[in-house]
């Protein structure tokens, strides 16, 4: 059996759940027209990093040593500044399908980073189901349906470079998740992020419409869910699970993505997609069993 505690998996699962709810919260938060997708960002990395950092500043976290600075500023551009500005950008040009595909890759490039960089060992039993959890998550989108048309290529492109660059991040962060308070970490990650997407905020917002107070409602969801709940659970269980372990339980996100379109979008609930969720679940709970 897995030697990661029961605790850490579900925490992992309640993590994805909540970073599910972003592409359905977003589409519904940008149907209106008045909230630009640049705009969604610097919301999302303000209010998290004034929520982290009261926290923080409660606890008495909010410090990191000297050394471990140029790491911080690093961890914040790849895994709060890129991460967050490539896949709401490349949402905006691109198709859902598109991204629900190519945003399951985040597992693979964090494998191999973390192969190349022999920060773990390989296991074939995770990467088995990494391959079954993957291959579930394509058939749920439709990867056979995905877009190659010129129009969408950039944003496609921006989603799998985002993937890299999250897969790099969960690899890369996990010493300093090691050495410091999740929270304390979150909070200076999200400061530090803060310069690095404001000039987009700030021109997007220069030229949307006034908010009204549905407007207000998701962007405070958005703040809460996908963004503190979100990133302050995936940091808690880095502290207690293997990257590529995290990195397995994304293969969850558009089963749960899909289980909101159906409530919330009230698309149709086929056997395609009970099918295929059981597949990703299948993938998830071989890689889970892996031993450290």
């Amino acid at each position: 059996m897995s030697q990661t505690p029961l605790a850490v998996h579900l925490i992992l699962l309640l993590g994805q759940i909540c970073f599910a709810s972003l592409p359905v919260a977003g589409r519904l938060a940008m149907q209106g027209g008045h909230i630009p997708p640049a705009g969604i960002v610097i919301v999302r990395m303000t209010g998290g990093a004034i929520v982290f950092s009261l926290i923080a500043l409660r606890r008495g976290t909010l410090t990191i040593a000297r050394e471990d600075v140029p790491k911080l500023v690093g961890c914040a551009f790849l895994g709060v500044a890129a991460n967050q500005e490539l896949f709401i950008q490349g949402l905006a040009r691109s198709t859902a399908t598109n991204a629900s595909v190519l945003g399951a890759t985040i597992p693979v490039f964090t494998v191999l980073v973390a192969m190349i960089l022999k920060r773990e060992p390989v296991r074939m039993r995770r990467l088995i189901g990494i391959g079954v959890a993957f291959g579930g998550a394509a058939l749920l989108v439709g990867a056979d349906r995905m877009s190659t048309s010129t129009d969408h290529v950039l944003g496609s492109v921006m989603i799998l470079v985002n993937s890299f660059v999250y897969g790099t991040f969960l690899v890369v962060v996990r010493s300093l998740s090691n050495k410091y308070d999740p929270i304390g970490l979150l909070a200076l990650l999200f400061l530090v992020g803060i310069p690095m997407v404001a000039p987009f905020g700030i021109v997007a917002w220069a030229d949307a419409p006034p908010l009204t107070g549905g407007d207000v409602a998701f962007l405070a969801f958005l703040i809460a869910v996908p963004t503190v709940g979100a990133y302050a659970l995936v940091q808690i269980a880095l502290r207690r699970a293997e990257s590529t372990l995290v990195a397995a339980y994304i293969y969850l996100q558009p089963v749960f993505a899909s289980i909101g379109a159906v409530l919330l979008l009230h698309e149709e609930l086929t056997l395609r997609m009970a099918g295929c969720g059981l597949v990703v679940l299948s993938g998830v709970w071989l890689a889970a069993r892996s031993r450290p």
